[in-house]
This record gives structure tokens, sequence and C-alpha cells, in this order.
């Protein structure tokens, strides 16, 4: 009996010294990515609750959906996309979360946005990957959901219910009217979003 429980010992404390091992390497793996990628950010695509509370994208809207062309384009820069990401995913978050910052890396077809959340004195980076595919679609979707340099869509089925609630965003936008057109196409460049818009 006392060998059994001596083997149970042993079992016990090889798996606690694992599960520390690992956590300790995730956790220096994090610091460095995190200082590697604080390092290279462009202040430009940088987006705060300040510059997300000053941006009005209201006459831009308006333009879009009262003009009298059949088809109309919509162009929002990183700035002003940003910050209309910030206010969303802000208002997503419990009371224990705030959204710090939003930075874009922006590229023809592929965006990854980045969020920085804090949960009391932790601070933690989140990405996800917005694509487009090269036909005249507004469907945009999302491949992977990263925290740091971690893979986290690869264990938890987040990527199916993110891409059914973009799917379901743009079929509510467009049958309900909500910008005043129909959205037939949605760009990813490297600088902007363009939206076309045709009139009902």
């Amino acid at each position: 009996m006392k060998k059994f429980f001596h083997s149970i010992l042993i079992l016990i404390s090889i798996l606690t010294i694992g599960v520390l091992i690992s956590l300790g390497y995730m956790y220096f793996k994090y610091r460095n990515w995190e200082k590697s990628f604080e390092q290279d950010l462009n202040i430009d695509n940088l987006i705060d609750q300040d510059i997300a509370k000053s941006t009005d994208l209201g006459a831009k809207i308006s333009t879009f959906a009262l003009s009298a062309e059949d088809v109309e384009f919509l162009q929002l820069d990183i700035s002003e996309i940003g910050s209309e990401i910030y206010n969303t995913l802000d208002s997503y978050l419990g009371e224990k979360l705030n959204l710090e910052k939003i930075y874009i890396e922006p590229s023809n077809s592929k965006w990854v946005i980045y969020s920085q959340v804090r949960y009391e004195k932790f601070l933690i980076w989140f990405s996800f990957d917005v694509n487009k595919d090269s036909i005249q679609s507004a469907q945009i979707y999302v491949t992977q959901i990263n925290i740091g340099p971690f893979r986290i869509s690869k264990y938890v089925n987040w990527v199916d219910a993110v891409n059914t609630g973009i799917a379901d965003s743009i079929i509510t936008l467009n049958e309900n009217g909500l910008v005043g057109r129909y959205i037939e196409n949605i760009e990813l460049l490297n600088n902007s979003v363009v939206l076309k818009g045709s009139r009902y």
C-alpha cells in the first residue's frame, strides 16, 4: 500500500512539475512575442478609446446612403474602421474586461486585427484575421484566433461562431437597409476598406 501511495505522489509531482514548466514556457514565449510585437507597431494603425470616441462616420454614411447614384462606394480608412471595431468589441466585453487598444495590420484581401484587453492588472493581446476572396461579394471571414503567438482556434471552435456572426450581420444589414443600400461587395485594401452599395 505504501508503494502505491508513493507511486501516486511521484506521478502527481511529475505532472505538477510538467504543468509548471509548460506554463513557464508559455509565459516567457508570450512576453518575448509581446516585446517584439510592440516594438514594431505602426502608431498610425493604433486605435485607443480617445481616437474611437472622436471618430464620427455620420457624414460619410449619410453621403453613401443618400447618394442619387445607382452604385455608390464607401471608403473607410484604417482609423475609421478600427474605431468601429473598437466600439463594437468594447460593447461586448463584461464589466471586468476593458478594451485598451486596437491595432490593425492591413494588406490586400487580409487584415489582422489585434486587441489588447485588460483584466485587473493583466494586459493580453488577442488577434484574429479578416479575409476576403477575390470574387465580388460582401462575405468576409476569419480563419484563426490567437492569444499572442498561440493559435487558440486549434483548440476551441470560435472561428465558426465568429463567421456565422459575420454572415448573419451582413444579411441583417442588407435585409433591413441599415445603411440605405444593398452591400454588394467588400474590399480589403492596404490602407482602407471599401464597400460597394446599390440602391434598393
